[in-house]
């Protein structure tokens, strides 16, 4: 059955479902909806100061992130005010979880990207960036998270005390900017994607070298692994969609 929802603005910029797929979260414009499975709104939060670029669901919880120009608010499912605020005089254009909810990610219009500690509300700032981030992802143990916003992927370790004076893990490998990046759900490689049409694999936790790459025809825009992390699922700026296979002799080693 095909349900028409009425997201508030003319440009609808990001649909989540909840983990347990109950609710779908939606932004558009100002405005943050809450639907249930059955297409009925549960819940419109108040209008944010700023038009909402990114909302994601907490791991594990009935809460919700959104970020707009200045804040980040985490809203709950049943509450109609934010049980928090965080404040930042900038721009967020991503939002990432980490797995264990303890650290929220942001990709920052002004080439940075935010690392939030939820218990504290502290945040630090990663700088450096040739060019605005938008790729982010951590691994399934939350440890590690990886950074685009260039051509080489970043990968920051956010145990003990977390990234604060540390330097990260270069991914040098591609040859143009990374447009995506994943991590697998339970294993430990990730998987980068670029504009030149290159996909690479690596293992950061144990060497910064590239362990294998396919090259595609076009730029590429998103990649997803399947949910037993054997293969990846690859989108193009020409809407074409690939599926890479783990043991297909594309993947060639390096």
């Amino acid at each position: 059955m095909l349900c028409a929802l009425e997201g508030g603005a003319p440009w609808v910029e990001r649909v989540v479902w909840s983990v347990d797929g109950t609710l779908l979260a939606s932004a558009a414009g100002r405005k943050v909806r809450l639907w249930s499975a059955a297409g009925e709104l549960v819940r419109e939060f108040a209008d944010h100061p700023s038009t909402v670029a990114d909302i994601q669901w907490k791991p594990g919880a009935r809460e919700l992130a959104s970020a707009a120009y200045g804040q980040i608010a985490m809203l709950h499912a049943d509450r109609a005010e934010p049980l928090q605020t965080l404040k930042w005089q900038g721009s967020q254009l991503v939002l990432a979880w980490s797995p264990d909810a303890k650290h929220l990610a942001t990709g920052d219009q002004d080439c940075t990207v935010h690392f939030w500690i939820m218990r504290t509300g502290e945040d630090l700032m990663m700088s450096g960036y040739p060019s605005k981030v938008r790729e982010l992802s951590w691994d399934h143990t939350s440890r590690y998270l990886a950074t685009g916003g260039s051509p080489v992927p970043c990968v920051w370790d956010v145990s003990g005390a977390g990234p604060a004076g540390t330097k990260p893990k270069l991914l040098e490998g591609h040859g143009d900017k990374v447009t995506s990046l994943a991590y697998q759900h339970a294993g430990p490689l990730l998987a980068s994607a670029a504009a030149d049409g290159e996909v690479i694999l690596w293992q950061p936790d144990r060497h910064e070298r590239a362990l294998c790459r396919v090259e595609l025809a076009t730029e590429l825009t998103h990649i997803a692994w399947a949910p037993d992390d054997g293969a990846l699922a690859v989108g193009d700026a020409r809407g074409g969609v690939a599926a890479l296979v783990l043991n297909n002799p594309l993947m060639k080693s390096t």
